[in-house]
C-alpha cells in the first residue's frame, strides 16, 4: 500500500476542480461553434473562444450561487 503525502493528495484533488470536457465543443460548418451543457446544446458562437467564455461564465455563476451545489 503506497502512502501519499498531503501535497500529492492535494494535487490529485485539485484536478477534479479543473476538468475539461474535450467533447464539449463542436463546430457546424457555416453556422458556428456550439457547446454541450447540462441544460442542453448552446450556440451558435462566432468562435471557440467565445464559446469557452460562455462556459466559464456559467461555471462562475454556479460557484457563486450556493443553492446550485445540488446540481454538481
Amino acid at each position: 500500500m503506497s502512502q501519499q503525502t498531503p501535497q500529492q493528495r492535494l494535487s490529485t484533488r485539485a484536478g477534479e476542480q479543473n476538468r475539461i470536457n474535450i467533447d464539449r465543443y463542436f463546430h457546424v460548418m457555416s453556422q458556428g461553434w456550439y457547446v454541450h451543457t447540462r441544460e442542453g446544446i448552446r450556440g451558435p458562437f462566432f468562435d471557440k473562444h467565445r464559446a469557452d467564455i460562455f462556459i466559464k461564465d456559467i461555471a462562475k455563476r454556479q460557484s457563486d450561487d450556493p443553492s446550485s451545489s445540488w446540481r454538481l
